[in-house]
């Protein structure tokens, strides 16, 4: 080796000594669970299972209601958590453009101009020395940096990574505000179903009572009975308002995820949303679930791009190299700036050795490595909640299912009973005819002791359990797709 090339060579193999091994500290990374490990064929053995039952976009039109379609629409154009989520991802989007540019030659053009008094005795002689000189340039100035170790690339990769979690968290926000719209309507849907309901019994406590008081002055019951039915009466009055004060709420939360106020809930008309149609569940659930869920992928793309800010601050225990270049004009003195004779050329390399900040590196890098552990952790933690809740919702909706067939098989036993019931005092004639007396307790009989032939059709008073709504929007939240 020629002593001529000794200089340069000995600067980088002292660089790469001194730089070349990444203190880790004997750190290892968390694992990361991997979709497919979450198997779920047991837990979900009773669920309806589909291949093609991923919601589509716009999942919440499929409930059949012009006005919960517009309230979406609405909240999704006037939403502050959208316009946030907006905003953080124009934030990371220019972080990958400045990563970007870092990968590219750098060039300005520089001018400066400086007036100053050269010594006497320095480098340049008289009649510069001792007096007073305008020195000028005007140059263009490049510099590359050589990415020998990868840094420069894995700070882009960490940036688009950024990017992804941003767009993913957008898509996070857009999916809990329609689902918060679409679980608010159905529940006022529920609240004005409760409402019929109530009303029904009100109408019934009514009739009771009047019927209650023509018992009384026939002799057939006492007056205690009169006061515990006009109680009835004053209770049940008590839950019709309590329903109407919810079915205000309700309109007012409404009001408020669509961004208006209260005016825009008084002018919601009442629900009218089509009946649910079976819902299944995915085939592929854990495996696909990554790529569906915004929230699952947001923890993925924070996954990568901690790791891929670990790869740059390894890389920063490496020597840096640039290489810089000029071209221009220079001279003493503004009047012989632009003369051939003053023109300037130069390159040549730079190195930058980290041999004495260490300690910042280190630091730096057991920061990094925290990080990419949370990351994991947060990543792990979310998938395996979110599988957990597909599992919940599934049953619950086949538990309300299952108490909905319950309450209807009661309900029409009681039917099948109620005739049966008639109190015995009111079956005894009080003359020795006993047709007039059978028909005097059918017609003093209050009117739930009744058989009639319509009787059965007390069943749509049965508050309608949104199970199945409610769990359209649950399903919604499990897979849908990201919107971007």
């Amino acid at each position: 080796m020629t002593p001529r090339k000794l200089p340069v060579v000995l600067p980088l193999a002292l660089a790469a000594t001194l730089a070349g091994c990444v203190e880790r500290g004997g750190w290892k990374s968390a694992p990361r669970l991997e979709p497919r490990s979450l198997t779920a064929s047991q837990a979900l053995a009773g669920a309806k299972i589909d291949a093609a039952a991923w919601p589509a976009e716009g999942w919440w039109r499929g409930l059949g209601d012009p006005q919960l379609d517009a309230l979406v629409d609405e909240a999704l154009a006037g939403s502050p958590s959208l316009e946030v989520a907006q905003a953080r991802l124009r934030a990371a989007q220019g972080d990958a453009i400045a990563a970007g540019a870092a990968r590219l030659p750098a060039g300005a053009l520089d001018a400066e101009t400086t007036r100053q008094r050269y010594p006497e005795h320095g480098l340049f002689p008289p009649p510069y020395a001792g007096s007073y000189v305008t020195d000028a340039r005007l140059a263009l100035d490049f510099s590359f940096e050589i990415d020998f170790w990868g840094r420069n690339r894995a700070l882009l990769a960490a940036a688009r990574s950024g990017v992804e979690a941003a767009e993913a968290d957008r898509a996070a926000a857009r999916l809990a505000l329609t689902v918060a719209v679409a679980r608010a309507y159905v529940q006022l849907d529920l609240w004005y179903q409760l409402l019929d309901v109530t009303n029904e019994n009100l109408r019934q406590q009514s009739a009771i009572l009047e019927l209650t008081q023509q018992r009384v002055s026939a002799g057939l019951e006492n007056t205690a009975r009169v006061k515990q039915s006009e109680g009835n009466v004053a209770l049940t009055r008590v839950g019709v308002a309590s329903v109407e004060a919810n079915i205000e709420l309700a309109r007012n939360q409404l009001a408020d995820l669509a961004g208006a106020g209260p005016d825009r809930g008084q002018r919601l008309e009442r629900p009218r949303l089509a009946p649910p149609a079976g819902i299944a569940l995915p085939s592929a659930l854990p495996a696909d679930l990554l790529a569906r869920r915004p929230d699952v992928a947001a923890a993925r793309a924070r996954v990568e791009a901690a790791g891929s800010g670990l790869a740059a601050a390894e890389a920063e225990f490496y020597p840096n190299v640039n290489l810089t270049a000029f071209a221009g004009v220079q001279s003493i003195g503004l009047s012989q700036l632009f003369q051939a004779s003053d023109r300037i050329v130069g390159a040549g390399p730079a190195v930058h050795l980290p041999a004495f900040n260490r300690a910042t590196l280190r630091a730096a890098l057991r920061t990094q490595q925290a990080q990419l552990d949370q990351s994991v952790g947060e990543y792990n933690q979310t998938l395996g909640r979110e599988l957990a809740g597909a599992r919940a919702r599934e049953h619950r909706a086949a538990d309300c299912a299952r108490g909905r067939a319950a309450l209807l098989r009661s309900h029409e036993r009681a039917l099948s009973r109620r005739p049966r019931q008639l109190p015995e005092r009111a079956r005894e004639p009080e003359s020795g005819d006993p047709g007039a007396g059978a028909a005097r307790a059918a017609a003093l009989a209050p009117p739930h002791f009744q058989r009639r032939p319509g009787a059965r059709a007390r069943r749509r008073l049965l508050p309608e359990p949104l199970a199945g709504l409610r769990r359209r929007t649950a399903h919604a939240r499990l897979g849908s797709r990201r919107s971007r």
